[in-house]
């Protein structure tokens, strides 16, 4: 009977707050995912390329633990909290038909256990299944097809996850009991008490709303200026100022809405949608503007981690595989073995000099050049201000001395990635960037330029710039980094450069009917492993692809991770929060269906008042990471990113509109909830339960 007992009230507690419920399960699995990162296949991988990088971000899984116990304890205590004060009534009988207050205690621990057992069994199948589509996603996200995945389980994880789980549950039940313990069986039986709102007058609302907007457009201002991420001494009052903003927005914003529902008010139950809306909505501002920061937070968090990890997603100015450097005959004679032979194509050469000028040249025996680029610079002078031109600005000034390539070797490359050769004359020159270096609108505005019918001067003689940027890297990762460059014709290149004065990189790929067998990344790697076992000088594309990847992994588990954390919590809150509110309002409600109320009029005046509570909490925070994204792209958004800045805001926002849907889900489960509570007010006081 004990335990039939037990059972029966933890299926009736789990139905009551599925909500809550749903949410442990929710923690248990992010727990496991991100305790189990170290041995999942995409992060062993990396490892092999990028130690230190993943090392530091093994680092934080601990940080991350904690703090998730430290924001999870919360929540099971406001939670259980709720839970146990719509209970009240049932252990004040329990102890009057003679029940010991030690007995109950064991009750209570026994079905708070029961239903943390169903969470920790619901969510670890449910975790080992999304850490390994995380996985697999992840590499997915660079484009290069599945890996050859083998199924990772973390004992460890699961052990840590649990006992992180048990620890919270019972740390939060111990306060929460003592609660009980302390009070009257006259107390218990009692009817859940409305609690007394204090109410503000109007001017005294007015000044907190007016002072939370000043508070809020001061940090918006520090955070779009830049100013938060300079130090920390900047970063304290523009978090200062957004946190103390948004408490006083919503103890302000009551009174300011209160005119603008007045006015709106119809027949039926509208009056009384008016001041549940006032009292449990309105005057909640605290539990509200933490969900809202705290949503903020999940915003600013997922459409960051998106955003950096969908735009280096691609492989921009990939052409080569390989790239060695060396003799010509000896590289030749390495990749002649039988085991490399049918592995690559295309080696050949990309002759590439330094244009030395005058101060280069000083105490050297170097070739002293003469480079002149002053209608390059007028050119630009006739250009729109933006910061793409602000951008080519700065690189002319350090475009004194610049890199020349070959043509005939950068057609070679233009070649393997399936492009067109460039076609230049003797008099004729083009210009280079590295992909790293150049986004669309730098591209588009280098073009613009060079339309212009802009010439360049070497040693005297004119040489026409063609109309292009080019950027296929001729290097497979960072063995040589231009930021801008030229090609010219081998003609002119030999007439410049002697022999000695020129490095040669040797570069190859894989063979295309390896890549289409294995997948680029496997075909890559088994070429690689090869190549170990020989004394050749090389870079591979794996290293650049190794830095893709650890961004994208780093995005997707750290700040989604984080995003998802807070999401859960915020929702978890304001959901409970009304809930609570609700059944604490019971009296009202059933004396509206004692006056002749339906249930569907109740049931459409719940609806109307969770949408609003939502929706006052969901739009400041979405109002408000417009600007923490802006925030986060200036401030700590790596240097090789910078120039895509533009084009990661807005994906970030569309990521973070995607939140939305989420939030309708939250919407959609609470307002059944809250039918459902009303429905039971409805039951003759026979059939009720509460």
């Amino acid at each position: 009977m004990f335990f039939d007992m037990i059972r029966r009230n933890s299926k009736r507690n789990r139905k009551e707050n599925s909500i809550f419920f749903g949410s442990l399960v929710v923690a248990v699995v992010l727990f496991y995912m991100i305790l189990s990162l170290e041995g999942q296949n995409v992060i062993q991988f990396l490892y092999t390329m990028e130690s230190d990088a993943v090392n530091r971000l093994l680092g934080l899984v601990p940080v991350l633990y904690v703090f998730s116990l430290f924001l999870i304890f919360f929540l099971v205590y406001f939670a259980g909290k709720y839970q146990l004060e719509c209970r009240n009534r049932e252990f004040g009988i329990y102890l009057m038909l003679g029940m010991k207050r030690r007995r109950l205690f064991g009750i209570l621990m026994a079905e708070d256990m029961w239903n943390s057992m169903l969470a920790l069994l619901a969510g670890l199948p449910l975790s080992i299944f999304l850490s390994e589509m995380v996985s697999l996603i992840t590499s997915r996200l660079v484009g290069l097809g599945i890996l050859g995945h083998q199924p990772s389980f973390s004992l460890g994880a699961v052990l840590w996850t649990a006992v992180g789980f048990f620890g919270v549950k019972i740390l939060a039940f111990l306060m929460l009991s003592r609660k009980i313990a302390g009070q009257e069986i006259s107390s218990l039986m009692e009817e859940g008490q409305e609690e007394k709102q204090s109410v503000k007058t109007g001017r005294y609302a007015a000044l907190r709303l007016l002072a939370g907007l000043l508070l809020l457009l001061a940090a918006y201002g520090m955070a779009i200026a830049g100013l938060a991420w300079k130090n920390i001494f900047m970063m304290a009052p523009t978090v200062t100022a957004g946190t103390v903003g948004t408490f006083l927005l919503f103890s302000g914003l009551g009174k300011g809405l209160e005119s603008f529902l007045n006015k709106s008010r119809r027949k039926g139950l509208s009056t009384f949608t008016y001041r549940q809306l006032q009292e449990n909505v309105f005057l909640k501002h605290r539990s509200m503007a933490v969900s809202s920061l705290l949503i903020l937070l999940a915003l600013v968090c997922f459409a960051y981690g998106i955003a950096v990890g969908w735009v280096t997603k691609g492989d921009e100015g990939h052409a080569v595989d390989f790239t060695f450097t060396g003799e010509e005959r000896h590289i030749r004679s390495e990749l002649a073995t039988p085991e490399l032979k049918d592995m690559l194509t295309g080696l050949s050469g990309v002759k590439v000099s330094l244009l030395y000028t005058e101060e280069e040249t000083q105490g050297s025996e170097r070739k002293e050049h003469v480079f002149e680029t002053a209608q390059l610079s007028e050119a630009v002078g006739r250009l729109k201000d933006t910061e793409e031109k602000q951008k080519l600005n700065n690189n002319l000034q350090y475009f004194t001395s610049p890199y020349i390539i070959s043509l005939s070797g950068y057609n070679d490359i233009r070649k393997m990635a399936g492009k067109d050769a460039i076609h230049l004359k003797d008099n004729e020159t083009a210009l280079y960037s590295d992909a790293d270096f150049s986004d669309d609108r730098y591209k588009e505005t280098v073009e613009e330029v060079c339309r212009m019918g802009t010439y360049l001067a070497i040693d005297g003689e004119q040489y026409r710039v063609s109309g292009t940027l080019y950027t296929d890297n001729f290097v497979a990762d960072r063995l040589m980094t231009i930021d801008l460059g030229l090609i010219v014709t081998d003609t002119v290149f030999d007439r410049l450069f002697d022999e000695e004065q020129t490095s040669t990189y040797w570069n190859a790929s894989v063979q295309k009917e390896l890549v289409e067998e294995k997948g680029l990344l496997q075909a890559v790697m088994q070429v690689n492993s090869l190549l170990k076992n020989t004394d050749l000088e090389y870079e591979t594309y794996l290293q650049g692809l190794g830095r893709q990847m650890f961004y994208n992994v780093a995005s997707a588990y750290v700040s989604l991770y984080l995003a998802a954390i807070f999401l859960v919590i915020a929702n978890t809150v304001i959901s409970v929060q009304y809930l609570m509110q609700q059944k604490k309002s019971r009296r009202r409600y059933r004396m509206l269906m004692m006056l002749g109320s339906g249930s569907k009029e109740v049931c459409r005046s719940s609806d109307t008042q969770i949408r609003w509570y939502f929706a006052l909490t969901v739009v400041t925070a979405a109002i408000s990471s417009i600007f923490g994204i802006s925030s986060l792209f200036g401030g700590i958004l790596p240097s090789g990113l910078e120039s895509r800045t533009g084009q990661m805001f807005w994906t970030a926002l569309l990521m973070a509109g995607l939140l939305g849907i989420v939030e309708y889900v939250y919407i959609t489960v609470v307002m059944r909830a809250g039918r459902r509570h009303i429905l039971e007010m409805m039951r003759p006081p026979n059939e009720r339960t509460d």
